[in-house]
């Protein structure tokens, strides 16, 4: 592991109050990053992070990041837990510090959908 030379370079994530956050991971810690399929399965108990990399204004680094992606099986149904409601899981409140690029999750996921076809919608919005 090399220190990077670049103080800015790394994860952003956006705040629930819509403040960008670098966030510091501490050596020898591992970061979770929650997407949307946790916040529907939850929902909305957690909810999925806003975030993106900043890479290195530094000529010869790179930043390498080994991601794993959790994800239900593609036919699966993605319900709501009992006593959740699609309000819990969409909050208006949330969405307003969406950068405007990004599809909110009321536009994408419907209650009874499975995470093929929310899939497909959320690659639609996006590509």
């Amino acid at each position: 592991v090399v220190d990077c030379p670049d103080a800015n370079a790394g994860l952003y994530i956006k705040s629930r109050n819509g403040t960008l956050v670098h966030a510091n991971i501490p050596e020898n810690a591992i970061a979770f990053q929650v997407g949307e399929t946790a916040q529907i399965h939850t929902g909305g108990l957690l909810q999925a992070t806003p975030h993106a990399v900043r890479g290195s204004n530094r000529g010869n680094v790179s930043r390498e990041t080994f991601a794993v992606f959790m994800e239900p099986e593609y036919h699966s149904t993605m319900n709501l837990p009992t006593g959740r409601t699609l309000d819990d899981t969409q909050c208006i409140e949330a969405e307003q510090w969406l950068p405007s690029s990004v599809k909110t999750l009321r536009s994408r996921w419907k209650l009874g959908m499975n995470f093929g076809d929310f899939s497909n919608a959320t690659f639609s919005a996006f590509h």
